[in-house]
């Protein structure tokens, strides 16, 4: 849709009324009220993809970026166009009202200025004590360094780089939370890295518009909490199998594969575990069957993480 279209169908509407973002597949519980409207000064590309039932798909990301997963340079298509993202999160990056041809108050909207922004952002998180350096942080927790580090290496705490210097966050010593609900609701979203903080701090829809920190001194809350830590926690990572006939060394660029599955799981359960879960949770499969019988076949594990795949394993 574009931003024309866009417009003529909101020109009847109430201007009070709540913009609400409901995801693919998702219910009504699961909308989640519109909080940011980026203007990308910069183009993204669009793949047209061509699947094999006939059906296209199209992905959008940033200019510059690999190609998308399913990619195939035989049949698809890409270009480069201008977007509008809309967004239910409220990011520090997006602050100010967007100014003239796709830019921000103070500036273009590129990657260079988000990096600038997100800095500046982490330098007054550290003047204004949400960050705290580590000789404040361990007398705060009471332990030792070599205690800290055994934490750090578990998840049950984490910390953040800045200009070359290590802080920590002061809401993981904050005495007004349950500190060993909170180290283990860390320990869970490990797999997000840098966004975890964010992950802690900001009021969610899904959690009443609460924070996960607002959640944790309720048993009932908590409960919940964790189930949405562990969502997030997939989230981050995704896990496809596929499988080809035959005996073969390496994943064949040039044939299909006979059945592949893909899912969203916890990147640090053992690889088979995933393996199997991409394979039993029938979430992302293709083809849908049937499907022929084979003597001795290949498989092939890949984990995604953020835009990277690995190959992780194959038998």
């Amino acid at each position: 849709m574009k931003v024309a279209e866009l417009l003529s169908r909101l020109v009847d509407a109430d201007p009070e009324a709540i913009v609400l973002l409901l995801p693919s597949y998702g219910d009504y519980p699961d909308a989640e009220e519109l909080r940011e409207v980026a203007l990308m000064a910069e183009t993204w590309t669009c793949e047209r993809q061509h699947e094999l039932d006939g059906t296209t798909r199209d992905v959008h990301y940033p200019a510059g970026r690999e190609h998308a997963y399913g990619w195939n340079p035989q049949t698809d298509e890409s270009w480069s166009e201008r977007v509008v993202v809309l967004s239910p999160l409220v990011k520090s990056s997006f602050d100010g009202p967007p100014g003239e041809s796709g830019t921000l108050s103070d500036g273009p909207f590129s990657i260079a200025t988000l990096r600038e922004q997100a800095l500046q952002a982490q330098r007054e998180m550290v003047s204004d004590g949400t960050l705290i350096l580590e000789n404040e942080f361990r007398e705060r927790l009471g332990v030792s360094k070599k205690r800290l580090a055994q934490m750090l290496e578990d998840g049950s705490i984490f910390a953040v780089n800045v200009e070359n210097t290590v802080y920590y966050p002061s809401v993981l010593v904050d005495a007004r939370y349950d500190r060993t609900r909170l180290q283990e609701i860390c320990r869970i979203i490990v797999p997000g890295g840098d966004s975890r903080l964010d992950l802690l701090t900001t009021r969610r829809e899904s959690l009443g518009d609460k924070s996960p920190l607002e959640m944790l001194n309720d048993d009932g809350n908590y409960a919940l909490l964790r189930r949405m830590a562990e969502a997030w926690a997939a989230e981050f990572s995704r896990t496809i199998v596929k499988l080809f006939d035959g005996t073969l060394e390496a994943e064949p660029s040039n044939v299909e594969a006979t059945y592949t599955a893909m899912t969203e799981i916890d990147p640090r359960k053992p690889v088979w575990e995933r393996a199997s879960a991409a394979l039993h949770e029938h979430g992302y499969e293709w083809p849908l069957g049937p499907y022929p019988e084979v003597r001795a076949f290949t498989a092939f594990v890949e984990r995604e993480h953020g835009s990277r795949w690995t190959v992780l394993q194959r038998k």
